[in-house]
Formats: C-alpha cells, sequence, structure tokens
C-alpha cells in the first residue's frame, strides 16, 4: 500500500472516531488522546492529519454537512412530490445513521454559540437549506412567497424531529444504564 493510501486510511479512520466520539460526548467533552487511542494511535498522529482539535472537529463536519445535502434532497423530492411540510420533512430521517446524525447536527448547533468559525457555518447550512428546499416548493409549482414560508416551515420540523430524536436516544442510554 502506497503512503498516500495509508494516509487516507488514517484520515477516515480518525474522521470516523471523532464523529463518534464528538456525537457522544459533544466538543467539549471529546478529548483528542481518547480519539487517537481508539484507532490505535496517539496523539501526535492526530495532529499530523489535523493541527487542531477545531480542525478535526471541521473534518468530521464536512462529512456531517454532506449527508445533511444528501437528506435534503429527499426531502426535496417530497416536496416536489406534494407532501405535505410535515410528511416531507419525516424524509430526513429514517435512514441508517440517523441517532449519530442528529446528535452531531445538535452539537453543531451548540458549537455553533460559541465558536465564531462554526457560526459561520451553520448560518451558511440554514442559508443553503433553505434554498434547496424553496427550490423545490417553486418547482411543485408554488409562488416564491408561499415557497419561502413552507420551506421554512419543514425546516423548522426537521429540527423539532431531530432535536426529537436526540432527546429519545438520551432516554434511552439513560434508561440502560
Amino acid at each position: 500500500m502506497r503512503q498516500e493510501e495509508r494516509r487516507a486510511r488514517t484520515r477516515a479512520a480518525l474522521l470516523r472516531a471523532a464523529a463518534s466520539a464528538f456525537a457522544s460526548r459533544g466538543y467539549d467533552g471529546a478529548s483528542v488522546d481518547a480519539i487517537a487511542a481508539s484507532v490505535g494511535l496517539s496523539k501526535g498522529a492526530v495532529y499530523a492529519h489535523f493541527p487542531s482539535k477545531l480542525e478535526l472537529y471541521l473534518g468530521v463536519l464536512t462529512g456531517l454537512l454532506e449527508q445533511a445535502e444528501w437528506r435534503l434532497e429527499r426531502v426535496a423530492t417530497a416536496i416536489r412530490g406534494g407532501s405535505s411540510p410535515l410528511d416531507a420533512s419525516r424524509q430526513y430521517l429514517g435512514l441508517g445513521g440517523d441517532a449519530q446524525h442528529a446528535a452531531l447536527m445538535s452539537e453543531l448547533w451548540r458549537t455553533a454559540a460559541i465558536e465564531p468559525q462554526i457560526r459561520t457555518i451553520v448560518e451558511r447550512f440554514v442559508d443553503e437549506r433553505l434554498s434547496v428546499l424553496s427550490r423545490a416548493c417553486i418547482e411543485r409549482g408554488m409562488t416564491p412567497a408561499a415557497s419561502l414560508d413552507f420551506a421554512e416551515t419543514v425546516a423548522r420540523f426537521i429540527d423539532a424531529g431531530m432535536l426529537y430524536r436526540r432527546v429519545d436516544d438520551a432516554s434511552a442510554e439513560l434508561a440502560g444504564s
């Protein structure tokens, strides 16, 4: 295996481990030491790939937001097909990886409140999400004003769905302890 391939595999393993750590312990609670240990590496190896914990988190967010875009396309398809806002929003979840996705999205919103660079990412995501959803509404035949209202309602239902999912998962964890 070539050096580039090993490096790419190590980076991917670190991102998976970091996603799991950030989902379960949050940005503040996840330690670089624990992430490194979970994949059998040293903290120095993590820093060879990611210069800081924030850079590692940003790497996880890149993958998370790619997932979100794919999930939003499912929602947009439902909107174009005539679904109600609630039914369209339900297309966002119901896939493999929902628990981790909801946990990471919740953490993204929480971290945005304290980290300006993350806040910028969230603001961009919110704008792009509204654009995708409102474009689907226009393709469905709605007026621009109605499209924005419908899209914003769907987005809020998605956020609520993820919050409920997160609370349900946390309750299940507590009940299992």
